[in-house]
């Protein structure tokens, strides 16, 4: 009980960065300062490395603020209650693109994966900043 209310806890916190980060936003096409072959293949990195369990990696491809409120700790508890609820990952299911902007005007860039898993699936969302820091992440 006390790892799942941690687990909450955390994403609370990602989802408020985020939710942060993103007020505001309509999706959009993808800005021009995006190349979206290079924000999917950031992106699937990003969750390969999530899969893989290389939270550090996932951590350093953040924003700072991100940094601060995601820490490869934090990351490594909620991933581990996640996998014990989704099983081993088999394939990526579908992809799309579109583009945003932050609460201040700022153009992202958003990718939204969904992925098998043995268990049930599973959808990432990732938002990249043109130098392509994540700036959001969801899994649901």
């Amino acid at each position: 009980m006390k790892a799942r209310n941690k687990f909450l806890k955390t994403m609370a916190v990602i989802l408020t960065v985020a939710v942060f980060a993103l007020t505001g936003c309509s999706s959009t096409k993808l800005a021009e300062a995006f190349d979206e072959e290079t924000v999917k293949s950031t992106a699937k990195e990003a969750v390969d490395a999530l899969v893989a369990g290389e939270y550090e990696k996932v951590v350093g491809m953040m924003t700072p603020s991100m940094q601060e409120a995601l820490t490869s700790e934090n990351l490594a508890a909620n991933m581990d209650i996640m996998n014990g609820q989704t099983g081993a990952f088999k394939a990526y299911k579908s992809t799309a693109v579109v583009g945003q902007k932050d609460a201040q005007g700022t153009d992202m860039a958003v990718v939204v994966f969904v992925v098998e898993f043995e268990k049930k699936n599973v959808t990432y969302t990732i938002s990249f900043y043109a130098d392509m820091k994540i700036g959001g992440l969801w899994m649901k």
